[in-house]
């Protein structure tokens, strides 16, 4: 007969237990079991695990913890676009834990191109073409991604004997901050939306924003991607904290610089007094630099992708969201049968 001692202890041994094996397992309501490998983003507010890449079978996937609003966001894209190919939407859930589960993709643009500079050129237009078709899809459906960057593109690739890396599958993720607005409106926020270095201009403002804002962006990865990182990156935050130059500043000066002049149709689909003054005064200091100095613009400096590429890039990246390229225009320019 146990002890009450021995009886207590292996009780909490098998509380322990179980607690550990709840942790580093997850059930979904498919019904399958996936295995925690590890952790691979901490929340930025709580520092707690919040991204885990796990396994089931011998498929290996990601589940991320999020938000109830964010779930239920997640549940109708789900529905929406039940049928795409190019968008990663989560394959199964946990809803009591509001957990998401997706398919693991070995890389993203942005990692593949830091840790590869030299990822063959052959192989760029794919990952491209594959992003350009996945935001086609939610703006056809009437949706905003708002945060289009190149960590938001996942890739997988394989490598041949040769060492030759070809590219398999790429897909348009993370939805975070994605938006449906009602049909011929904008969206106005007292704050800027996505990331500082892939922003449109409007989206720097955080007014008059559309689905013409994802164009810029992409716009913007496709330059990069292309290999114009060095002229879209930011070196030093902390080079230009010293400078008192903020972030925001600094990008919209080097895009009014590269594909400026401004015109009135931003100021007017931003449609604030004091944006605007900034904008003009901003777009007013650079045009003077780039009378001195004309190879600011992309034009110039974009001169050795080809005149289609030019072509097709200047027409995503126009400061005028009404003047830029719809999605549909970007898939159908001649650029990519050259590629």
């Amino acid at each position: 007969m146990f002890s009450y001692r021995a009886t207590s202890s292996l009780a909490r041994q098998l509380s322990s237990h179980l607690a550990t094996r709840m942790a580093s397992t997850l059930v979904g309501a498919s019904g399958r079991v996936y295995t925690q490998l590890e952790v691979l983003r901490l929340d930025h507010r709580t520092k707690e695990p919040r991204i885990f890449k796990a396994q089931c079978g011998s498929d290996l996937f990601v589940y991320k913890r999020v938000s109830e609003s964010f779930f239920g966001l997640s549940q109708e894209l789900a529905t929406t676009f039940h049928d795409t190919d190019c968008l990663r939407m989560h394959t199964d859930y946990n809803e009591d834990q509001h957990v998401l589960v997706y398919p693991y993709f070995r890389d993203t643009l942005l990692g593949l191109i830091q840790s590869d500079p030299t990822f063959p050129p052959s192989e760029r237009p794919k990952i491209l073409r594959a992003t350009a078709e996945a935001i086609n899809q939610m703006h056809s459906q009437g949706w905003v991604h708002l945060d289009v960057k190149p960590d938001n593109i996942l890739v997988d690739w394989d490598s041949g004997e040769d060492g030759h890396k070809t590219v398999s599958k790429t897909v348009l993720g993370d939805f975070d901050i994605a938006f449906h607005p009602p049909p011929g409106k904008r969206l106005d926020t007292p704050y800027p939306l996505g990331n500082v270095m892939w922003r449109s201009p409007e989206g720097q403002t955080g007014r008059g924003v559309t689905s013409a804002s994802d164009v810029f962006s992409f716009g913007l990865v496709c330059i990069y991607t292309l290999g114009g990182g060095d002229f879209l990156l930011l070196d030093s935050l902390e080079e230009l904290a010293k400078n008192n130059i903020l972030p925001a500043q600094e990008i919209m000066t080097r895009h009014f610089s590269y594909f400026g002049p401004v015109t009135e149709g931003l100021l007017e689909q931003v449609d604030d007094e004091v944006w605007c003054k900034a904008l003009r005064g901003l777009s007013d200091a650079v045009d003077e630099a780039v009378l001195e100095n004309p190879a600011l613009r992309f034009t110039e400096w974009g001169q050795s992708l080809g005149p289609a590429a030019v072509d097709l890039l200047s027409g995503m990246t126009k400061p005028d969201p009404t003047a830029r390229l719809t999605m549909e225009q970007v898939l159908a320019h001649p650029w990519w049968l050259e590629e």
